[in-house]
């Protein structure tokens, strides 16, 4: 069994970050560093990500091994439990306009990469309790981190601790240089390919019941849009001037009095209210956004 507790510390565009170690028969591990960061998130991620780099450095096997990450960020529980990840490498990592399908997505992308090299079944994610000794330590040297001058990239400051002793300082690891984590942080980013094109195509000629509702009856609930800050129209707008129709179709979720709420599409929708087309082609569902591209999702991969 192997233990990890992370935890990261964010104040004013830098990161301190620290991971423990807790390994059977041997002696503690603790790391610790800093970097940039916008967001508290990015250093809540990083420092699980450089728990997993440290971890495929050292020459020890994984193999049977039961990993647990202990984190007080709900949202890495909560991602990587539900293995949600899956349905965002499904799509590409790309919303429908094309951008990134979440906030700091390296970060998320990163992680995910490790944590299916090492084995997504392996690793269990756990929410730490503040009552926790293991916890406060980590907690402790991420504060610390933060405040000492930038560390280099992917430097970690490596202490070790034998049972209950003090740490000692041990070594300053690069992670990067291990061929696993090169090969990781070398892979292209799938929302950067392509960025400004909707690539996903998830309507198939035949395996749809087209309708036609009008364009007014459909209303966006859905929070994934509500929260869109951008959209791709490519050629929509043109399409939509010269021909006054859209022809790939929408798709949505029946609502009460006729009414119908946005599952995909929400830039041929808007397209259509901009230019006033009274009607469009739809595909009726019970899913919400996310249950929708992932059945869809998986319906095209079975049909290649």
């Amino acid at each position: 069994m192997i233990k990890i507790y992370t935890d990261g510390s964010f104040k004013k565009n830098k990161a301190g970050i620290s991971f423990l170690i807790i390994i059977d028969d041997r002696n503690k591990i603790l790391g610790y560093t800093n970097l940039k960061c916008k967001k508290n998130i990015q250093a809540e991620l990083q420092a699980v990500i450089h728990a997993l780099q440290y971890l495929l450095n050292i020459s020890m096997s994984l193999e049977n091994q039961k990993i647990e990450i202990i984190t007080d960020e709900i949202s890495i529980v909560d991602v990587f439990s539900s293995q949600k990840y899956k349905i965002w490498d499904a799509c590409q990592w790309k919303k429908e306009n094309g951008g990134a399908v979440i906030k700091c997505a390296e970060e998320w992308f990163i992680l995910s990469c490790l944590v299916k090299k090492i084995g997504d079944m392996t690793i269990r994610f756990y929410k730490t309790s503040k009552r926790d000794s293991q916890n406060k330590v980590v907690h402790d040297y991420a504060n610390y981190a933060r405040k000492l001058q930038f560390c280099k990239k992917n430097n970690i400051h490596i202490m070790e601790a034998e049972n209950d002793g003090d740490f000692v300082f041990k070594e300053i690891v690069n992670t990067s240089e291990n061929i696993e984590v090169k090969e990781i942080l070398s892979m292209k980013r799938p929302w950067k390919s392509n960025k400004n094109k909707a690539d996903f195509k998830w309507y198939i000629e035949g395996q749809h019941e087209i309708v036609y509702i009008d364009t007014h009856d459909i209303i966006i609930t859905e929070e994934i849009h509500l929260n869109c800050n951008s959209l791709c129209f490519g050629t929509l707008f043109r399409t939509a001037a010269e021909f006054h129709e859209i022809s790939y179709p929408i798709a949505v979720k029946p609502l009460e009095y006729g009414k119908y709420a946005l599952v995909v599409g929400i830039t041929r929708l808007i397209t259509a209210k901009l230019f006033d087309i009274p009607r469009v082609p739809c595909v009726i569902t019970d899913f919400s956004n996310e249950e929708f591209l992932k059945k869809n999702l998986v319906n095209m991969r079975n049909n290649k």
